[in-house]
């Protein structure tokens, strides 16, 4: 039973559902298979041990008193009724769509008042939310499909809201349409392959100098779509996207927000990676932005990708007190594998940074090498740190530990060849005449032809 669908479910309840699928099942409306909780009560306590054997059908149905094929019966009843639990706790989190559905049983039992009086609290608590994402678009629809349907109940043909009610299809459609455009877009990019983008070109002709656009969801996905293509006027599209994320970032949900930002962050990246250095603060604002809200956040968690990238955007501006909290604050939100390993780094080019050669050495000889590129990066930093200290031995065998990484590791694709130019162009460093001219024009020239070659920027400051 180890890998059925029944045990990896109930092994991924956190304590807080664990306790509120106990009342669900010990409800006898929701659960009328006699049998159901006691196999639930025997898996729970079983899987809650440090130390067990692995869970046989044959040893569960012993210790049950029942045979093999009513345990498979109640095992469907179980894992039918944790499904049904998971999908109301969603409804749950969604009060407004509860509602309506309420709102659509009182207008079945022509019980109009009671229907017209839910519909009215329906739209006071979904404004009061202050959600103004694709979801709320979604549910203002629904809510004036329901306020049609009731209209048509009553007879009351001149009051029915046909505007209202296709102005909210149209806003909910281009959300939805928008964002997987975007999603779609992206995705060409990477994997480069083509997609029937259906009706995605009409509605962005249909929204140029629109009204909807005032509306701060269709905006961002817009303004993000445009912005990603990286065409003519994208900088505009990436500066308006930028101002809806600052202004109403907070109001869109938390996927929305993580994707928008993706795409508005990305942009900076393409633009730096083009040299256009001015973008360091606009991804900067947004790091920082992203953060407040959340978005950058997937789970809980902040990837090690993540948390680096933003520790070095911030060096790059010697956002160093800055920098230095945020290594502090959000270690403890990386995943536990890697977190060591990316604090340590990270710390090592802060101090670094500051001038502090020898307390970056320290966190890099703490790094638990989790991951073959950080790996990597840290025996350059210290290969760069012996060469500034004049530690010229020490650099030398640090270069041939960095070989042999290089020819040990077999699944390295182009990296291998940027770190294996990276020892070559820093042998030839330590080796440079720097009162020669000609050499180091030369020496330069060579760097300037690796393209991706780690710490380019340190090489070609050495070479001026």
């Amino acid at each position: 039973m180890e890998n059925t669908p029944l045990i990896q479910i109930l092994r991924a309840l956190p304590a807080p559902l664990l306790r509120g699928f106990d009342k669900y099942l010990r409800s006898p409306y929701l659960v009328t298979h006699a049998g159901t909780v006691q196999l639930y009560e025997y898996l729970r306590k079983t899987l809650s041990q440090n130390k067990r054997p692995p869970l046989r059908k044959a040893d569960v149905a012993e210790a049950l008193g029942v045979e093999p094929a009513r345990l498979a019966h109640l095992s469907s009843y179980l894992l039918e009724s944790v499904e049904r639990f998971l999908a109301l706790e969603a409804w749950r989190e969604q009060p407004a769509a509860g509602h309506l559905l309420t709102v659509a049983q009182l207008r079945r039992l022509r019980l109009d008042d009671a229907a017209a009086a839910m519909l009215r609290y329906t739209s006071r608590r979904l404004e009061a939310e202050g959600s103004r994402g694709a979801s709320y678009q979604r549910l203002q629809y629904e809510i004036q499909l329901e306020t049609l349907q009731l209209s048509q109940q009553q007879g009351r043909a001149r009051a029915l809201p046909l505007q209202d009610l296709s102005d909210a299809l149209d806003i909910a459609f281009i959300c939805e349409k928008l964002r997987t455009g975007c999603l779609l877009s992206s995705h060409q990019a990477v994997a480069r392959k083509g997609y029937d983008q259906g009706l995605l070109a009409p509605v962005l002709q249909f929204l140029d100098h629109h009204r909807y656009l005032e509306i701060p969801v269709v905006a961002a996905f817009y303004h993000g779509y445009f912005a990603q293509l990286g065409e003519a006027g994208s900088d505009d599209h990436f500066r308006r996207l930028k101002t809806v994320l600052q202004e109403h970032g907070a109001r869109f949900s938390l996927a929305e927000t993580h994707d928008l930002y993706l795409l508005a962050i990305n942009f900076c990246i393409r633009r730096i990676n083009q040299s256009e250095e001015q973008y360091f603060r606009d991804v900067f604002d947004l790091y920082q932005s992203g953060l407040r809200h959340g978005a950058l956040l997937e789970d809980g968690q902040l990837s090690r990708w993540t948390y680096t990238n933003i520790a070095l955007t911030a060096l790059r501006l010697r956002e160093f007190e800055w920098v230095k909290q945020f290594l502090e604050a959000y270690a403890p939100m990386l995943p536990a594998g890697h977190r060591e390993g990316a604090f340590h780094f990270n710390m090592a080019r802060y101090h670094y940074d500051l001038g502090r050669h020898r307390d970056a050495m320290q966190h890099l000889l703490q790094m638990h090498y989790d991951d073959v590129l950080h790996n990597l990066a840290a025996k350059t930093l210290l290969c760069i740190i012996y060469y500034e200290l004049d530690e010229f031995d020490a650099l030398e065998n640090q270069l041939d530990s960095l070989g042999v990484f290089l020819r040990r590791k077999k699944v390295l694709g182009y990296h291998r060849v940027n770190y294996t130019s990276f020892i070559a162009l820093m042998r030839r460093l330590t080796a440079l005449r720097f009162n020669d001219a000609r050499a180091v024009a030369a020496l330069k020239v060579q760097v300037e032809a690796v393209p991706h070659l780690p710490e380019r920027d340190w090489f070609l400051r050495q070479l001026r």
